[in-house]
């Protein structure tokens, strides 16, 4: 059955019933004057009551369906909304995490699946997973082998949820009940043996567990490692205790759900052309003066340092010394190892593709290994390809390319040159490299030769040293370098360790001093006057020991940025721009370290590969799921790591291959950055391999010479961001600290992003270290951290008093945004249902329906899943038919959409290599990479562009070089222009992408 409708007509009664099958059927019931009918109608009623309860029922105790992966992963989702998914996992002895994968040389038979886990560090687990379906309840049988004794912290089985799915839910483990919290507070909430666990989700969601005996259960909150929490059901072993070569280690459990669960058994996935997935043609090079040459939209001023030096401005902007008025903006990619290294013929070909495709500074990156001799010291560069790089970053400043590199990112030094007796530190060359430099003098030396000899070097194709080159512009000390990444390594460092207990010392003045601070976390050995107190502690689970090392830490990055920066502006005369710390372990009281730069630096990745078995190689897992459906996280992440009075850039991003995604990724970090009002973004990357430069190359992880789809969203990108169609968020929250907050804080430091970073999407967020609190403060709301300068202390701020910051709760900060005019009246933003418009009205995210709609003048569109619509003010209306799809429109000209003499139309579903094979239907295990040609999932697309003379258009279909293949029929519709676009329109041609109008 499909509705009833019942309404009262005097003098009659109409009850209408609606069938799904059969349609409408209406009776009329007349009444007397006496109401003799009014007994019929309640009798009536209580019947159709009756007759809908069961369906009502049935709907709302649908079946939870439980795929099962070759891996013995469980996803578990009620209809199209995901639950969870339960994975076999371990902890090494370090905490060292590995995931199990299928076994493919012998993976067994539903239901029981061969499975291994190739523990961190050596060895391996073999394992079975037998999950069946019994009487409507899912059962669990897992039995783990070890091929060595091996010492684990847990063999296990995770169920993880995210943050909204579970916070403010309930959960009884035998007679022990709690709650999941919505805001951060212990990593543990329980870690016991129960026989059962049940959990209420804020959903209405019920699932229970049921265990044949006591089994070990942790319930934990991720929130200091990621958005998530943990149900680990897990056994545990000890030095004393190891897990023993080949004795099994089982788990099992029962899980039970409301309308039962009924479990199916997934399958490999191969990905070959066919009427769903069509073949690209792929062209890398440019049509001059096409639809996708964008070097005529005027993003390149060439030559790169035409207008002087770039500079820093305390408006959080990036200006040219002889264009102090005007704030500049630059997108571009990384290059990597080989791709840095080609002919002069080569380099002229790249830097014209690049400027075509629209880029204006170009990261060189992973650089060292070729360019220097291998010595123990690497401090001898290989001539040729010393002269490969020079004409390669002349050729692109003579484009108007700007350059940006890192002093290190992987150059492989002997390392037993700064510590011979350290095999662990030696063993990770480039992180232990990255540990050392700030602490150890030789390794200090080495990094200061290097940086000499580069910066020194003069460019025979500029006639320039890199150090006075103004089209060389931005410098990272260490690439990925913050100090907390290596607490692994640097407790083993003896230059750490004495380091550490001097710091003490002076933090504390003697051992009861430290002893008051820490309590029983101090050893009754421990004295740090006699340089024996360990070095050790978690920088995210923090103990007072664990909250001293961050402090150390920060402290000693700080020094190292202060250090370094004073070689290279004094000794070395560089007048380019300097930052460090950009990426990964971001506790507040590193912002007191950022100060001391010139601009503030991160990375964030999303679908970045997890390697199952081996660093690199496959096979590989990533989450390959809608980030619109998740609330758009990617990138909210990193942006309260930005310094409100300095630029920020982000030198690396990805929606990395081969998640279906990545069409409508790379646009969303092109949002972020136009609503943020950031100064650089950098795609990761464009090439790792000169041969993928030159010729077609398959897909992988990070390369757009390799993925024709993220270089199509690039285009989108670059519109947003450096033409600048989508307008900075003109209001901004600010947390704000002193020099004497950062020295003095509470017993846990938190981490830069709070739990309410969707107001990244609404307005700008960021920080700023204030040393003068009476100054005026950047912000509309002003929120201080008050560690130690109380909140009456900006006396010329807009300061909220709302306390700690990183305690409020998200309906705290929205009352904050609509009480400041931030979030206007109509404003639909829910952050508990993670539905976002930024103020400006140009983006809106809106993860119930998995939808978000961009509308500028100039560019307008989105993402929709199939049978959707995006409807913009701004003349565009798109219908996604049959395969969900980013689309957008695009000006090609200064004029809005509407009154454009050119448009680009793209239109992105996925595409895949050929042969691509995954362990699932998910696709989220990533057994083989496939090969060319690229394939292209079909799907269609309605179009309505309202144009103030549609019918004097006409629309191509473009090859990816922009040339056009075919013509598009359209026609005119209510004064609109009707485009249908069908990837697989033109077989002959290959699949389509990208479309042109144009008013001729």
């Amino acid at each position: 059955m499909g509705s009833v409708s019942i309404g009262a007509w005097e003098p009659a009664w109409l009850i209408s019933v609606r069938d799904r099958n059969s349609g409408p059927m209406q009776v009329v019931f007349l009444e007397d004057e006496k109401g003799g009918f009014r007994m019929i109608r309640w009798m009536l009623l209580l019947s159709l009551a009756i007759w809908f309860l069961p369906c009502a029922v049935a709907r709302c105790a649908e079946s939870v369906s439980a795929m099962v992966g070759t891996n013995g992963r469980v996803h578990l989702a009620r209809g199209r909304t995901k639950i969870c998914e339960l994975s076999a996992g371990l902890f090494n002895a370090q905490w060292a995490g590995a995931e199990a994968h299928g076994d493919g040389k012998n993976p067994g038979t539903a239901p029981a699946h061969n499975i291994r886990i190739a523990v961190p560090g050596g060895g391996a687990v073999k394992g079975v997973a037998t999950i069946t379906g019994e009487e409507n309840r899912l059962k669990a049988e897992y039995v783990f082998t070890p091929e060595q004794d091996s010492v684990l912290n847990s063999i296990h089985i995770s169920a993880e949820f995210g943050i909204q799915a579970l916070a403010g839910g309930t959960w009884t483990a035998d007679d022990k009940s709690g709650t999941f919290p919505a805001d951060f507070g212990e990593v543990h909430l329980i870690n016991a043996p129960v026989r059962s666990l049940k959990l209420e989700l804020p959903s209405g969601e019920k699932l229970e567990f049921a265990f044949a005996e006591p089994t070990p259960v942790l319930l934990q909150d991720n929130r200091k490692w990621g958005p998530s929490f943990s149900i680990r059901i897990h056994r545990s072993s000890s030095r004393e205790n190891p897990f023993k070569q080949g004795a099994p280690v089982k788990i099992g459990f029962s899980l039970a759900a409301p309308g039962g669960i009924t479990v199916e058994h997934d399958s490999p996935v191969t990905i070959v052309a066919g009427s769903e997935w069509i073949p690209l043609n792929l062209d890398l090079v440019i049509e001059p003066g096409s639809a996708l040459d964008f070097s005529a939209l005027g993003l390149q001023d060439a030559p790169a340092g035409k207008h002087g030096w770039l500079q820093a401005k305390e408006d959080g902007t990036f200006r040219f010394e002889k264009q102090p008025d005007k704030p500049v903006r630059f997108y571009g990619v990384n290059f990597c190892f080989s791709a840095l290294y080609v002919t002069h013929e080569q380099a002229d070909r790249i830097a014209d593709r690049l400027a075509k495709l629209g880029y204006n500074t170009v990261r060189v990156h992973h650089y060292e290994g070729e360019l220097t001799k291998p010595d123990r010291e690497r401090l001898t560069f290989n001539e040729e390809k010393l002269d490969q790089l020079d004409y390669l970053l002349a050729a692109c400043m003579k484009r108007g390319l700007y350059i940006t590199t890192d002093l290190f990112v992987s150059r492989p030094v002997d390392l037993s040159l700064f510590v011979p007796d350290l095999g662990s530190v030696r063993k990770d060359q480039m992180n232990g490299y990255k540990a050392l430099v700030p602490i150890n003098e030789k390794a200090w030396e080495n990094w200061c030769a290097f940086t000499r000899k580069l910066m020194t070097h003069v460019n025979p194709y500029t006639q320039r040293a890199y150090k006075d080159e103004p089209g060389f512009v931005w410098f990272s000390l260490i690439n990925e370098g913050n100090l907390g990444n290596f607490v692994h390594l640097i407790k083993e460092i003896p230059d750490y360790r004495s380091a550490w207990n001097k710091w003490l010392a002076g933090q504390y003045r003697d051992r009861a001093g430290l002893a008051a601070a820490w309590g029983g976390v101090l050893k009754a050995d421990e004295d740090p006057a006699r340089g024996n107190v360990v070095l050790d502690g978690n920088v995210y689970n923090q103990d007072a020991r664990g909250r001293d090392l961050v402090r150390f830490l920060s402290q000693v990055d700080a020094d190292f940025v202060v250090r370094a920066t004073k070689f290279l502006r004094g000794e070395l005369g560089m007048k380019g721009l300097i930052t460090n710390l950009n990426a990964w372990t971001n506790p507040v009281t590193l912002q007191a370290a950022r100060a001391e730069m010139d601009y503030v630096d991160d990375h964030f990745y999303v679908d970045h590969p997890h390697f199952l078995e081996q660093d690199w190689r496959l096979p590989s897992r990533c989450p390959n799921t809608s980030p619109v459906a998740g609330g758009a996280n990617g990138g909210r992440g990193v942006t309260f790591t930005r310094l409100f009075d300095k630029p920020y850039t982000l030198s690396e991003y990805n929606y990395s291959a081969p998640g279906r995604y990545r069409g409508v990724g790379g646009i969303l970090t092109g949002a972020m950055g136009a609503i943020q009002g950031w100064g650089v973004i950098w795609r990761f990357a464009y090439s790792h391999d000169r041969r993928s430069l030159l010729q077609p190359g398959a897909m992988n992880y990070f390369d757009m010479s390799t993925d024709p789809l993220g270089q199509a969203a690039e285009r989108a990108s670059i519109c947003l961001f450096t033409r600048g169609d989508m307008r900075q968020a003109p209001h901004g929250i600010n947390i704000v600290m002193t020099p004497d907050d950062l020295a003095k804080p509470p017993a846990r430091i938190p981490f830069l992003s709070p739990a309410w970073n969707w107001a990244a999407w609404i307005t700008r967020v960021g920080t700023q270290v204030v040393k003068d609190p009476a100054k005026p403060v950047i912000g509309d709301v002003v929120l201080p951290l008050g560690w130690a300068t109380p909140a009456g202390a900006y006396r010329n701020a807009k300061v909220a008093e709302a306390g700690d910051p990183y305690q409020l709760k998200s309906e705290e900060v929205a009352a904050l945004l609509k009480k400041s005019g931030i979030l206007k009246d109509g404003n639909p933003t829910d952050p508990g249902r993670n539905i976002f418009q930024c103020e400006t009205g140009e983006i809106a995210i809106d993860a119930p329906r998995d939808t978000m709609t961009l509308d500028t003048p100039r560019t307008a569109g989105g993402f929709a899943p199939a049978g959707e619509k995006i409807v913009t003010r701004n003349g565009v209306e798109i219908a996604v038919l049959e395969t969900e799809a980013t689309v957008w429109v695009s000006a090609l000209d200064d004029r809005p959409i509407v009154s454009s003499k050119r448009l680009l139309i793209s239109h992105l579903t996925d595409l895949q290599n050929t042969e691509i094979r995954y362990a699932e239907r998910a696709r989220q295990t990533l057994l083989a990479w496939g090969r060319l040609p690229h394939l292209v999932r079909a799907g269609k697309a309605e179009v309505r562009l309202k144009l103030k003379d549609p019918a004097g258009c006409r629309v191509w279909a473009l090859s990816t070089s922009g040339k056009r293949v075919a013509e598009v029929p359209a026609n005119v519709d209510g004064g609109a222009l009707v485009v249908r676009t069908d990837v697989a329109g033109f077989k002959e041609h290959g699949a389509i992408l990208c479309y042109e109008v144009a008013r001729e």
